[in-house]
């Protein structure tokens, strides 16, 4: 049983737009933990990200980017995480990462401080779970 979930930022918000690229099994993944009594992280810096995106025109919500948040976070189980210090200065040993995305750093980071999961189906976080996670204390759930 996962007692708690960190979302990357596709997962998200295909997670509340009903998005069909979010698999089945992705679906069942969040919605065990909920039912189980399980919290569902969504991360600072995934918030950064989504207005971000919005605001270089790559996405548009429904509502503006704190509104889509609010939103987002009302629902049950589902929490907000700041990003903790420990986790920026992490964030920087990382550099096993394939690319340098401070953004992926820092949720892979997150999750590791966080000691859950990262929901994701970016395939170099996928790599580097696969080549570091061991070391790392880190996993991936897609």
């Amino acid at each position: 049983m996962t007692e708690a979930l960190l979302l990357d930022t596709h997962i998200a918000l295909w997670l509340d737009s009903g998005n069909d690229r979010l698999r089945h099994s992705t679906r069942a993944l969040i919605d065990n933990c909920w039912r189980n009594g399980g919290t569902i992280f969504l991360s600072s810096v995934t918030v950064w990200e989504i207005a971000l995106l919005v605001d270089t025109g790559r996405i548009e919500l429904d509502i503006p980017v704190d509104a889509w948040i609010d939103r987002f976070l009302d629902r049950p189980g589902l929490e907000g995480v700041p990003l903790a210090h420990r986790a920026a200065a992490r964030s920087y040993q990382l550099h096993h990462l394939e690319h340098r995305d401070p953004a992926d750093r820092l949720l892979i980071a997150t999750a590791i401080d966080l000691r859950c999961p990262l929901v994701t189906y970016d395939e170099r976080i996928t790599q580097f779970g696969k080549k570091r996670g061991r070391q790392q204390e880190f996993s991936i759930e897609i």
